[in-house]
């Protein structure tokens, strides 16, 4: 019989599997057709009946309909009821041996031995369980999906054919299967550190912030402190969404090698720094490596892990580790500048730097195992046209403190700044989906999402700050170590938030999470203003303590869910983009926030330098903070709505 005919029927009735035995013209035996074998969780058991197979005359269908159609080309095999095989009525079958698998292809495994557990009567694992539909399940007519009460089940391995919904392996999601766990562990910390290195060199300047000052004789200056705090972020931020597109054509290894080589370059130069500004010049290009390395060191690890358990264990791990590298680069630098000098922290860092950028090299997967489907064109006028926006209004209030706005051209170039903010969209709607940020991911709910985010991450950034020249300048603390210890709650509350939101996400609405963050930013920076000035035992465990651990669920709460809520308001196509742009809000809304808050300082304080004048001062500026997460608690309880997430995705690809 020609196998064209086998074919049709294939294509006829596609719940068949494909990888059924036929029979060439000429042969008198049955062979296997090839089917997928890609090393991935077993996808469904397939019955057949325990007898050997002695005889064919014919076979006896599953699926009557197209058995029906060529009666005159089917006999009947008693011994076999519940395949669906066709023979010619003068075929003969040879009897297979007792371990072999039948229907192997010989590109997976062959003998029984080489499935322990599926020959032995021993249950289907979970994972084939709840695989997609096979055969008899896809079957339109229920009666033909029941089991002949003759059989006795001894189940095979079906492996995805064209009918299921299990996706083959890309090579980058193949890149891990083969290697040592020691390979797989480095491949794990180099692409993590990434995230811990860049939150930790801004708890490098944060938290010995003073030392810092000392250093370049800014101390007691907080606006000059706070340009030393705020110019990192603020490169971090604008240059974040541009960095994924650069990863997306150029590819993601090598971006991140480029941003952990400035970061290397920069740290080096932030250590032979002589004034503020040199100083500050030096964080802002460290910020753009960071923002280099960063989302294309995500992209490595969001292709190299395909969607289930396992991926989202690695973010969650990856977002426990942003609250701990702040933490940790802040006792580093506090041990540095206690014990031998603040610069010698930045050296040591590019030495580390150095250290992860040699072995990513080894460990990463080349960018060839993952070309881009299409390259992206780069929107070069809409990156100048947005870092021109963001970098003078950044500018602007971060420069208001130190000359006030007396000084002709800071009103000056924020109307300038705007101006190019407004050429930016334009541009952007006239690009279209080429753009660096189309149109399509600025959405009502959308736009929404990314104002309160920035509220609240301005209200956070702020008591942050703030929180540091607190325990310094009112309570006294002036030892870096000590400092860094006050701060210690931000660790495990960092931690347990980050671990806690995946469950949160599964039972309780994305919006209300949403609003829960807003409810930490807020209450943070009212226990915070309130906070007593005495340094008594007990008062640090009262105020102090709980505005760190209560603040910290902010960040994690509202980033997570904002980052779901976006991608839900835009198409599938520009939740890469969407992500970008929340990524870059939450980092560039602190550096603003830092402006904003000491321009408010800088007038409430006044020219007096009193220890309750910088009460006063920094009591205004917690209140402030508390006034940005209020509104944007407001907005998300009147106009952010999104439903909770039912179930979840399972591990679809061992790795």
């Amino acid at each position: 019989m020609p196998t064209n005919r086998i074919n049709q029927k294939e294509d006829a009735f596609p719940s068949i599997p494909s990888n059924q035995p036929v029979l060439e013209d000429n042969e008198d035996e049955y062979r296997p057709l090839p089917h997928v074998w890609s090393g991935a969780t077993l996808c469904e058991p397939w019955t057949l009946s325990g007898d050997k197979l002695k005889s064919v005359n014919s076979v006896e269908p599953l699926y009557p309909q197209a058995h029906e159609r060529e009666p005159e080309e089917n006999a009947e095999v008693q011994d076999n009821e519940g395949l669906t095989r066709e023979a010619p009525a003068s075929s003969s079958f040879v009897e297979p041996q007792e371990n072999y698998i039948p229907y192997s292809s010989g590109k997976g495994p062959n003998m029984k031995s080489d499935l322990p557990g599926l020959y032995n009567d021993s249950a289907w694992p979970e994972s084939a369980k709840d695989s997609g539909p096979g055969p008899a399940q896809n079957s339109k007519d229920e009666d033909q999906n029941e089991k002949p009460d003759d059989l006795n089940a001894s189940t095979i391995p079906i492996f995805p054919s064209a009918n299921t919904s299990l996706p083959p392996l890309t090579p980058s999601q193949s890149y891990l299967r083969s290697r040592p766990s020691f390979f797989r562990l480095a491949f794990l910390l180099i692409t993590c550190a990434t995230q811990l290195i860049v939150q930790a060199q801004l708890g490098m300047v944060m938290m010995p912030l003073h030392a810092t000052a000392e250093w370049l004789g800014k101390d007691n200056n907080s606006g000059e402190m706070s340009w030393m705090a705020a110019s990192y972020g603020l490169t971090v931020g604008m240059f974040l969404v541009m960095a994924g597109r650069l990863g997306d054509i150029y590819g993601p290894r090598l971006i991140w090698a480029v941003g952990c080589t400035f970061m290397i370059v920069c740290n080096i130069g932030s250590g032979f720094a002589t004034s503020a500004i040199g100083f500050d010049i030096a964080r802002a290009v460290a910020g753009i490596g960071s923002a280099l390395a960063l989302p294309n060191a995500l992209a490595i690890l969001g292709r190299t892990y395909p969607p289930g358990q396992t991926r989202n264990m690695v973010f969650s791990i990856l977002g426990a580790l942003a609250p701990a590298g702040f933490w940790i680069g802040g006792v580093i630098g506090g041990l540095f500048a206690q014990f031998a000098h603040i610069k010698w922290v930045w050296w040591f860092t590019a030495i580390l730097i150095a250290l992860f950028l040699g072995a990513g090299f080894y460990v990463l997967p080349p960018d060839s195992l993952c070309p881009s489907v299409s390259k992206p064109q780069f929107d070069t006028v809409g990156a100048i046209l947005l870092s021109l926006t963001l970098g003078l209004f950044n500018f602007v209030w971060n420069q208001a403190p130190l000359v006030s706005w007396s000084a002709a051209y800071i009103p000056a170039l924020l109307v300038v700044s705007l101006i190019f903010g407004g050429v930016f969209v334009w541009w952007e709607r006239r690009v279209g989906k080429g753009a660096l940020i189309p149109m399509e991911v600025l959405s009502k709910q959308s736009l929404l999402v990314y104002l309160s985010l920035w509220l609240g991450w301005m209200s956070y950034g702020t008591f942050l700050l703030y929180t540091t020249f607190f325990i310094y300048d009112i309570r006294g603390y002036t030892e870096p170590l000590t400092m860094a210890f006050q701060l210690t709650p931000l660790l495990p509350a960092g931690i347990i938030a980050a671990l806690i939101v995946p469950f949160l996400i599964r039972h309780l609405p994305n919006h209300f999470i949403f609003l829960l963050s807003m409810f930490a930013f807020t209450v943070c920076n009212i226990i915070a203003a309130t906070a007593s000035t005495s340094t008594a035992e007990g008062q640090y465990w009262k105020s102090t303590f709980w505005s760190l651990v209560i603040g910290t669920f902010g960040p994690d709460m509202s980033f997570s869910t904002g980052q779901l809520i976006v991608s839900n308001s835009v198409s599938h196509e520009f939740q890469g983009i969407a992500a970008g742009v929340v990524s870059m809000i939450t980092n560039y809304s602190i550096a603003i926030g830092l402006g904003l808050t000491g321009t408010l300082e800088y007038y409430i304080r006044g020219s007096e330098d009193t220890i309750d004048d910088r009460l006063r001062g920094y009591r205004a500026s917690f209140w402030f903070a508390t006034g940005l997460a209020s509104i944007a608690g407001i907005v998300v309880a009147l106009f952010v709505r999104m439903p909770k997430q039912t179930g979840g995705l399972k591990d679809v690809h061992a790795v």
